[in-house]
């Protein structure tokens, strides 16, 4: 009991500490804040001041310009009026009347002429015309409306999940498909994908599309049949449209597959057998296919998910904290439970409705013969699943649903891990193109990680960080202060030549190592860094933080969920090793659009962060990235609190804004998952 009170106190001590620390923090914050907008608008104020200046400069060099005008103007009327006046004159001349007297055949009329007085008008004067700016009516002025300060925790721009229509992951490639919605949506980013075509026109469609592969799946009638239900009589055998369809691909060199996604194999054998490829899901059910055809040209695509449409992003209005079964699941106690709708074939409910069901619940309870590709897409989406074992009894499965349901932040990690584990459908087609003989060209998303150390402590730590990573970096690019380039290369090649266990076999990072002739600030250094990478994204890594195995693997999925340019976390884990804390800072600030991200996470596209640049400052380049970002309307996405926590010796100001206080426990084991 004395060790308990003992360790109980030293806790609560250590709380205290922790708030007084927190307290003084936030004054130092205060002060500091308060007297950087002293500075900021000092500076304003002389901006202001030179602006004005500027402006005043350039009104009298308009009046200037605008007299000249005047007086031009006044000069070109003076000349104009005297051109007139002569004109006038000498129509009225004696002589001219005379000489039109002459001509008439009235001799009276020639000495009338004579002897009338010849009346002129006085000719101008040039003080008669005065130069004159002529008056321009002043435009509507709009007033400025105040911009008050943004608050901690940033608004998002948008949190409603909405099917995307692009891009495309190989956009040179053309597939015709008579497939179902659900596949569709898996579909419709790998290629250009032509559906619109039925039985009455599908020679049309070969004569317009070209099309390199005819993909056919055994698709049932239901609500997701896709193709307007065009195809269903003839996938059943009832017509010979699709062997036509096959046959006529043949002749014009026309890939065609027939993809086995569900049901029997004696149901979809008549339609795959005019097929030249068949497809299936399983190895067992290939054995099937291969006895059935009696030839190998049979392969496995299993049920994947399409990163664009199954994703951690949530739907408008968030999640309902309701909890809803999948399949079969023995009648729990909890009344409130509900069946996520959509899976069955006689449900109504289309498969865009569907993506938006995903995201809603708080839980979904999956049981034995619950479909796994919903399961997949589900658990993609970034919502818990809870699979049952076959015989489970109720009241078992709505215990372990409240086990989960208590314990959030256990919930939030199972949902995250379950993503991880999800498989993209984009890579199983590269071996499925190659056996067709198509061409599969695609961007692989080279990745160059950047760095500035500051002494050989830096570098040992941030070698380790890069050398643990599932995805190694492509190249690594590291400016270093106060170090020969020798010893840093060699200590690199050295960390970085093994790579993890249990990961495929990778190629070293292409390293480039420079040396700062002097003092240089960490945005000068990373900014230099930049300018060697050459990879399809720069990750920029701080030598002081610590980046989970699966910290880039994770992180590069968002750029096929999302049309973001830059990536990075709001929401992260803080460890401050002087008082033995972890914080969780913005913890709401997951997987949506936001002004800013914490720049020791960032991950962008090259170009974007090249045409920027990176600020010769030190710990606030990041926050003048993301201003630069916010200014040219540049997406920047958050994506999950793991894999990442941010290690300073001190509790500052932007660390205990916005966090929850986590434990006095030590940060690896609790985010780097």
């Amino acid at each position: 009991m004395t060790e308990r009170s003992e360790l109980a106190s030293l806790q609560e001590a250590l709380a205290r500490a922790v708030e007084q620390a927190a307290g003084a923090a936030e004054l130092t914050r205060l002060i500091t804040d308060y007297r950087r907008r002293l500075d900021e608008v000092a500076a304003s104020e002389a901006e202001a001041l030179t602006r004005m200046r500027e402006a005043e400069a350039r009104l009298k060099v308009v009046e200037r310009q605008n007299a000249k005008l005047a007086k031009s103007l006044a000069e070109q009327r003076y000349q104009t009026e005297v051109a007139n006046w002569k004109l006038a004159s000498m129509q009225e001349s004696r002589w001219t009347k005379l000489g039109d007297a002459l001509h008439t055949k009235n001799p009276g009329t020639v000495a009338k002429t004579l002897k009338a007085p010849v009346k002129k008008r006085p000719a101008p004067k040039r003080v008669d015309f005065k130069p004159e700016i002529p008056a321009v009516p002043e435009p509507a002025v709009v007033k400025a409306v105040p911009d008050p300060k943004a608050p901690g925790v940033s608004t998002p721009i948008a949190e409603g999940f909405a099917v995307p229509k692009g891009p495309l992951v190989r956009p040179y490639l053309t597939v015709a498909a008579i497939i179902g919605r659900q596949t569709e949506a898996l579909l419709r980013y790998e290629w250009r994908l032509v559906t619109n075509f039925g039985q009455d026109n599908w020679e049309a469609m070969l004569d317009q599309q070209r099309p390199h592969v005819l993909f056919v799946e055994s698709v049932r009638p239901g609500p997701r049949q896709g193709n307007g239900g065009r195809w269903l009589e003839a996938l059943a055998g009832e017509s010979r449209a699709l062997r036509d369809l096959v046959a006529a691909c043949r002749k014009r060199g026309v890939k065609t597959v027939f993809w086995h996604s569900g049901g029997s194999v004696s149901r979809a054998f008549p339609a795959a057998e005019h097929f030249e490829y068949v497809l299936t899901t399983s190895e067992a059910r290939a054995r099937e296919w291969r006895a059935a055809l009696r030839h190998d040209r049979v392969g496995i695509l299993t049920h994947a998910i399409q990163p664009r449409v199954h994703n951690p992003i949530p739907a408008v209005g968030g999640r309902s904290g309701d909890v809803v079964t999948l399949g079969t699941v023995a009648a729990p106690p909890a009344a409130s439970w509900v069946v996520l709708a959509g899976q069955d074939d006689a449900d109504e409910t289309s498969y865009d409705d569907v993506l938006t069901a995903y995201r809603r619940p708080a839980l979904v309870v999956a049981g034995p013969d619950a479909d796994p590709r919903a399961i997949a897409e589900v658990a993609a989406c970034g919502t818990p699943v809870l699979q049952v074992r076959a015989g489970a009894r109720g009241e078992e499965i709505a215990a372990a649903a409240e086990v989960l349901l208590a314990d959030p932040a256990r919930l939030a990690r199972e949902a995250h891990l379950a993503w991880r584990a999800r498989t993209s459908a984009t890579p199983l087609f590269d071996p499925i193109l190659d056996t067709l003989g198509v061409p599969s060209v695609r961007n692989n998303a080279v990745i160059t990680a950047i760095t500035a150390v500051a002494s050989r402590a830096e570098l040992d730590h941030l070698l380790a960080q890069v050398a643990r990573q599932r995805r190694r970096p492509g190249q690594l690019v590291i400016v270093a202060g106060g170090l020969d380039a020798s010893p840093v290369e060699k200590a690199a090649r050295e960390a970085l030549s093994n790579p993890p266990a249990d990961t495929a076999p990778q190629a070293e990072p292409d390293l480039v190592i420079r040396v700062a002739d002097g003092p240089v600030t960490l945005g000068a250094g990373l900014d230099r860094a930049l300018r060697l990478a050459d990879g399809d994204y720069v990750a920029v890594l701080d030598p002081r933080d610590v980046y989970g195995e699966h910290y880039l693997a994770d992180l590069v999925r968002h750029f096929a969920s999302t049309e973001a340019e830059v990536l990075g976390k709001a929401a992260f884990y803080a460890h401050l090793p002087e008082a033995g804390a972890t914080l969780l800072r913005q913890p709401e600030a997951e997987h949506r659009f936001l002004p800013e991200v914490a720049g020791g996470t960032l991950l962008a596209r090259r170009q974007i962060l090249t045409e920027l640049g990176l600020a010769d400052v030190s710990e606030e380049w990041g926050e003048v990235f993301m201003r630069q970002c916010r200014t040219d309307g540049i997406g920047v996405y958050s994506a999950d609190r793991y894999s990442y926590v941010c290690v300073r010796d001190s509790a500052e100001s932007r660390l205990l804004r916005s966090a929850h206080l986590e434990g006095y426990v030590p940060a690896e084991p609790l985010a780097l998952i």
